[in-house]
């Protein structure tokens, strides 16, 4: 049997003789390969070759961004989701009166889109650094929606593209990794939905949430004409070569929330599912990111195959857990998460533990294809792949004997209480304040607190009002009762009040107090946010005063400010797993400087855990956002 007919034998819900294992090669090879870093005897050798040498299973999947980006051009019109490559089963372009103008403004691609109903315009770009990082993408920096008029022309841009079927150029690319793996043919874009695709990349992450309530109709607009796009592609899809199609990327229970997906992704998932699977196709999504709370959304969007599938100890959602409430009917492809690849955050007894449970907890072992959940990353132990490969061979005959071994659930979460206690007790003059924030009316929350200034309520009471409310909706969002928009909105109305009481919070004389400071951003290299910004939203909203360095910020630019600012507690966030060594470079240049001394250091970020950050020198850890706060306060002494 090749490696081939064993994964889609596998894919297709059959039993084989064997795990497949099919690592993910290109973005290590992207990083490695840019660098000269390659593991010995690999030198100038591509990632396919890699994996034949090494003996494992090819899987190639569009966009594979190794190996298929021609030039600048393929990947121009990046900032709105679309792409270009030659692999895939489609190509499109823009009609005659959609111009494109490209040019640099300070180091950024800027591309304008000329329309009858106006001009639009992104900007972003991918530095050398970035591609030594394993990027491959770019960033966007200056989204396409900024303003209400944008939203029709985004529409008219899409309404008016072209799109006709492209086989050849996916054939070649299929059959060039012949019997030694699979091939999936990628969809319109990376966003699962018209409605995912505005939120993933046409505005800004964080505005999105409030666009989605303030100009919902204009957003559905929108939407409309995007699904002309995503219709050509599904029909022309379903007459291509490909046997599996990636159908939609990255969910995250906060990101994507639970609402959210049901109601804007999971009808498209359907959608897909059931007329690509009506022509033979097999459709996967790629599940990468904290999936706790869609677990049964996810299962029953009518996909095939969960790709990407991210566990514990990256996510809270344990490998036993994912395969014992999917497995009836998803496929799943992924399950060894990047972080036990990295002496950074698992030693070699730890790395060895997780196989150990692995290979127990996936027992009879059918319906699952091994791989490196997002990707192999840069910075992996080349051997440790060699170890997992070996561990497969001895251990991953079907079915897998476990023996008397029976799973037990992984840990569940505690029985659900009201994560709110009512009201706290509040002056009756504050309630109304409380309730605002509670309730995102900014204007009425300004509106109160300017008459209770006037009336002569100390500023730091009704701040007390609305951190109560914060915490209230905090505890809320930690028990998935709200959601990011709810948080996000409160955040804005709590924003308001603070606009208006900051002249008062400083001096205490006049009843306010001064805030603890916080400096926040992303390390260099990272271009990352939305967990960032949400981290900022929780501290604001717990009474701190927060300056936010944003993104790509590097360790000299941390320590010139905190200098300046002479913040309490910094918070360093990464996402990329090439980027966590810039933490540690931060730190040191706060001790260089003699800054380390009474400024506590907290980190966070999927790839990181406890290990990492005492290994660094950093003074606490926080998974998310709502126990960032809390691991603050504890490490600043505050209540």
């Amino acid at each position: 049997m090749t490696n081939r007919e064993r994964i889609l034998r596998v894919l297709k819900g059959e039993m084989v003789d064997v795990i497949p294992f099919v690592p993910r090669l290109d973005l290590w090879w992207l990083s490695n390969a840019f660098k000269g870093t390659l593991p010995a005897g690999y030198a100038g050798k591509t990632h396919d070759q890699v994996a034949r040498a090494e003996g494992w299973a090819i899987y190639r999947m569009v966009p594979d961004f190794a190996t298929m980006i021609r030039g600048p051009q393929d990947i121009l019109h990046r900032s709105i989701g679309l792409f270009s490559f030659d692999q895939s089963v489609y190509k499109w372009e823009f009609s005659g009166d959609v111009r494109v103008e490209t040019k640099n403004e300070n180091g950024l691609s800027v591309v304008e889109y000329h329309t009858p109903l106006g001009m639009v315009r992104t900007a972003g770009g991918l530095t050398e650094e970035m591609k030594r990082r394993g990027a491959s993408l770019g960033w966007t920096q200056e989204h396409l929606i900024k303003k209400p008029e944008d939203y029709a022309v985004a529409g008219y841009i899409f309404e008016h593209i072209r799109v006709e079927p492209h086989y050849d150029g996916f054939t070649r690319y299929r059959d060039a990794s012949g019997d030694d793996g699979v091939v999936a043919a990628g969809g319109p874009s990376l966003a699962a939905s018209p409605l995912h695709l505005i939120q993933k990349e046409l505005i800004d992450p964080t505005k999105f949430y409030f666009e989605y309530k303030d100009n919902r109709s204009l957003m559905r607009a929108l939407a409309e004409k995007i699904e002309l796009y995503y219709d050509r592609v599904l029909e022309i899809m379903e007459g291509s070569p490909a046997a599996v199609v990636m159908w939609g990327a990255n969910y995250d229970d906060t990101i994507t929330y639970p609402p959210f997906f049901r109601d804007e992704i999971m009808p498209w998932l359907r959608k897909a599912g059931e007329r690509l699977g009506a022509k033979g196709k097999l459709v996967a999504t790629h599940t990468d990111g904290e999936n706790f709370g869609l677990m049964n959304l996810v299962r029953d969007s009518g996909v095939h195959i969960a790709e990407s599938i991210t566990p514990h100890p990256m996510t809270r959602v344990t490998v036993g857990e994912y395969y014992r409430r999917w497995r009836e009917k998803l496929v799943l492809f992924g399950c060894i998460p990047e972080c036990i690849l990295l002496e950074e955050t698992a030693t070699n007894d730890e790395f060895e533990a997780y196989l150990d449970m692995l290979f127990k907890e996936i027992a009879p072992g059918d319906r699952i294809v091994l791989g490196v959940a997002d990707s192999v990353p840069p910075n992996a132990v080349f051997d440790r792949l060699r170890r997992i490969a070996d561990r497969v061979d001895r251990e991953g005959r079907l079915p897998l004997k476990a023996g008397t071994f029976r799973p037990l659930p992984s840990a569940a979460p505690a029985e659900k209480t009201s994560a709110s206690p009512g009201t706290p007790a509040l002056a009756a003059e504050l309630a109304s304040v409380y309730q605002g924030v509670l309730d995102g009316d900014a204007d009425a929350v300004a509106r109160r607190i300017d008459e209770l200034l006037n009336g002569g309520t100390g500023a730091g009471a009704i701040l007390d009002a609305m951190i109560a409310a914060m915490e209230t909706i905090g505890n809320l969002f930690k028990e998935q009762e709200v959601f990011i928009p709810e948080v996000l909105l409160a955040a804005r109305a709590m924003n308001a009040g603070l606009a208006l009481l900051e002249p008062h919070l400083a001096s205490p004389g006049a009843g306010g107090r001064a805030r603890a400071k916080m400096l926040l951003g992303t390390v260099a290299g990272d271009m990352h946010d939305i967990g960032k910004n949400m981290v900022a939203t929780m501290f604001r909203g717990a009474g701190f005063e927060v300056m936010d360095l944003g993104i790509n910020v590097t360790a000299d630019e941390f320590a010139r400010v905190a200098d300046e600012y002479k913040p309490r507690i910094l918070g360093l966030s990464a996402l990329l797993t090439t980027t966590m060594p810039e933490m540690k470079k931060v730190i040191d240049a706060l001790r260089e400087k003699g800054l380390r001394d009474g400024l506590k250091i907290l980190v966070g970020g999927a790839p990181l855990n406890e290990k990492f950050a005492r290994d660094i020198g950093a003074d606490g850890y926080a998974p998310n956002a709502s126990d960032a706060v809390r691991t603050a306060r504890a490490m600043l002494g505050a209540g």
